[in-house]
């Protein structure tokens, strides 16, 4: 019941964020907006340095203490039991769209139209918005390194994402974020939920 209401109360957010864009809100961020060489090796070289930080996030950032606290998270929980797979599917691209929307869409939006900070200053604002956005992980693992993770890797998403958004628009940004947090979480139901379950 609590699981339900928590993603229907999503649900309702993302239709909420969405209905300004139909009124034509920031509509110049939505798509592609520069497409070339670099922007190319900079998505390209962004996506492989994600990955390879994932890995070391998963292989040296996270102690037996971080994964147990790690447990109660709900896709990690969805990997471990095989249960509520909508979670993963459907749910966790919600909260990415969600995020992106708010951090990305909005937030640069208001800051490069509205107040017409430098596009530096709307990136870097933004990303370390976004990242102190994750501090309610403090408040459901109580675990610092867990935090502290975190913390890190989601400024450096918002400085990679913003970006993308900005030259190629929203819904890169969405299925980057979507795509990476998936991949960080699977890494970690491998290393160590996976070895318990082959191990009993």
């Amino acid at each position: 019941m609590k699981l339900n209401r928590k993603y229907g109360i999503l649900g309702i957010l993302c239709v909420v964020l969405i209905i300004p864009i139909l009124f034509g809100t920031y509509v110049e961020y939505l798509f592609i907006r520069e497409l070339n060489f670099i922007v190319f090796i900079t998505l390209i070289f962004g996506l492989i340095a994600f990955i390879l930080m994932d890995i070391l996030i998963v292989d040296y950032g996270y102690n037996d203490t971080s994964f147990e606290a790690l447990k109660s998270q709900d896709v990690i929980k969805a990997l471990i039991t095989g249960e509520n797979k909508e979670i993963i599917w459907i749910f966790l691209p919600m909260i990415m769209l969600i995020e992106e929307l708010i951090f990305r869409y909005y937030l640069m939006g208001f800051l490069l139209k509205q107040v017409e900070l430098e596009v530096i200053w709307a990136i870097l604002i933004s990303s370390a918005i976004f990242s102190l956005f994750h501090i309610h992980i403090w408040f459901r693992f109580k675990n610092l390194r867990v935090l502290i993770i975190n913390l890190i890797d989601s400024f450096f998403l918002g400085l990679f994402n913003a970006y993308i958004f900005l030259t190629l628009g929203l819904i890169p940004c969405i299925f980057i974020h979507y795509g990476l947090v998936l991949l960080l979480y699977y890494g970690i139901y491998k290393k160590f939920f996976k070895s318990i379950d082959e191990s009993t």
